[in-house]
């Protein structure tokens, strides 16, 4: 898969209830195929080098969490860390220390790290992201208040870990060109949500990533990772349909 690239999204790794919940078992079951597939954990740094056309035939994989929950800590990490894999994690920095208080959280809702556990993490090497501040909808603000979202989150960052912070991921997936247009004066690229094989020739700030909620079952997440596309094909269809009908993942 030279010309493509999987990134990976989750968000909670528990027995919580919803779609941006998967268990400690299935994660551990997806990293383990992973590792017995031969593919590599990539950091965001060599996944921009690829992007930009660098050879790299290997197979690599680029894992991306959303929102900063607390079970990455406590649970995604330690099982990287298994098989020697690294994460990049998308923070919405002025909710850490509390919980998924946003529109569309889980009910009831799920504990979010603290910046203890974000400096700790940084240190070992888990790569941050932003992801707003507060988890905004970012299509629903002004000028003013995007950029407030989408660069303050990226300052908070930097000034805890001490790194640049050069990926972004909006939350819920929503942009606007005003809001992308914001996007690429702070940051090297951004992650969607739409569900896809990254290319090369993908726009860098709309990069597509792999829901791994719809891979739970290990057949259909084996087969991807042996190149067999009929199952994702069948998922972007239902996304479609359900796009259309104004649903889908948050």
């Amino acid at each position: 898969m030279a010309d493509t690239r999987l990134v990976l999204t989750y968000h909670s790794i528990s027995d919580a209830d919803g779609p941006t919940s998967i268990s400690p078992t299935d994660f551990a079951m997806q990293m383990q195929a992973l590792a017995d597939t031969g593919y590599r954990s990539q950091r965001l740094g060599a996944f921009i080098d690829w992007h930009e056309g660098k050879e790299d035939d290997r197979k690599n994989v680029l894992i991306t969490f959303d929102d900063a929950f607390a079970d990455y800590a406590n649970v995604a990490a330690p099982i990287l860390d298994r098989h020697g894999f690294t994460a990049l994690v998308f923070v919405p920095t002025t909710r850490l220390g509390g919980t998924e208080d946003w529109a569309g959280g889980n009910r009831p809702p799920r504990p979010l790290m603290d910046w203890d556990t974000v400096r700790a993490l940084a240190r070992d090497g888990t790569e941050f992201g932003g992801h707003s501040r507060r988890h905004s909808d970012l299509t629903k603000l002004d000028s003013v208040g995007c950029e407030q979202e989408v660069a303050g989150c990226a300052e908070d960052l930097a000034a805890q870990i001490g790194k640049p912070i050069e990926s972004f991921a909006a939350p819920y997936g929503r942009v606007s060109p005003g809001v992308v247009a914001t996007i690429k004066r702070h940051y090297r690229v951004a992650f969607g949500t739409r569900l896809a094989l990254a290319r090369r020739d993908h726009d860098r700030f709309d990069l597509p990533r792999i829901e791994m909620h719809y891979f739970r079952d290990r057949r259909h997440w084996q087969g991807l990772l042996e190149g067999r596309l009929g199952y994702l094909r069948v998922r972007q269809g239902l996304r479609r349909i359900r796009e259309i009908a104004g649903g889908g993942l948050g």
